[in-house]
């Protein structure tokens, strides 16, 4: 939803998801090549994106990094779907697993993190209709690694990395799209985005959790959701 919202800015331009920093495989390695260049989903995200196999082959074997690999690959994107833009992105929810080498690769680089309800995460996930996560714990890790990283990423560079919680996100969007662009240093023109339509989903009623899963959920996810004001800090009220 929030790059389907970003894409609507004229400088701002995303392809599919690229996850380039996904694995742990280093640069200029067989196993990232493979894994990059025959994973299905990654060939058809090429296919959407106007990339041939033959060009992305020739970018892996000219690119020294990764950053290297995403400044060629975002450079043929914008050129054959969006030449207006001047700033691209990417939405690669497991790309966080490289955050602390993104930032050090690319030191103009700034990230958005997206918080959610660990709740309704662990609930998505148990429904699957994105990825399907059966085990209660992989679901919660899903949340809580995620959530470890960026606040390491954050306190290492606190003036690059924003915030935001999806739920704030549907209360006030606008507001909310208004002081993403102010981080960004972008324009911002409600006009851009006045037929962009935002309906919250919950996924807490679909009963994919039992009230014992929902207590492990809430005791392991604890000290993040207090964090970003889903529990009440200590002697405080709920944020939320």
């Amino acid at each position: 939803m929030l790059r389907d919202l970003l894409r609507r800015h004229p400088n701002l331009a995303c392809p599919e998801e690229t996850h380039f920093y996904r694995w742990g495989d280093p640069m200029g390695t067989d196993n990232l090549r493979k894994v990059l260049s025959s994973n299905p989903v990654l060939r058809e995200h090429r296919k959407i994106d106007q990339i041939q196999e033959s060009e992305f082959t020739r970018m892996m074997e000219q690119s020294t990094s990764r950053a290297d690999l995403y400044q060629r690959y975002m450079q043929c994107y914008i050129e054959r779907n969006k030449p207006q833009a001047r700033r691209w992105f990417d939405k690669t929810p497991q790309n966080v697993y490289g955050a602390m080498l993104m930032a050090c690769s690319m030191p103009d680089a700034r990230f958005v993190h997206i918080v959610r309800n660990p709740l309704n995460v662990v609930a998505s996930l148990r429904l699957g209709k994105v990825i399907k996560v059966g085990a209660l714990l992989g679901a919660i890790n899903y949340w809580t690694e995620a959530e470890h990283i960026m606040r390491g990423l954050k306190q290492a560079f606190p003036d690059r990395v924003y915030e935001m919680r999806y739920e704030d996100l549907m209360d006030d969007g606008p507001g909310h799209t208004r002081l993403l662009m102010s981080f960004l240093g972008e324009a911002y023109d409600p006009a851009w985005f006045a037929d962009f339509v935002m309906t919250p989903s919950d996924h807490r009623g679909a009963e994919v959790l039992s009230p014992e899963d929902t207590q492990v959920v809430l005791q392991a996810c604890e000290a993040g959701m207090r964090r970003h004001g889903y529990l009440p800090a200590a002697g405080g009220a709920v944020q939320a």
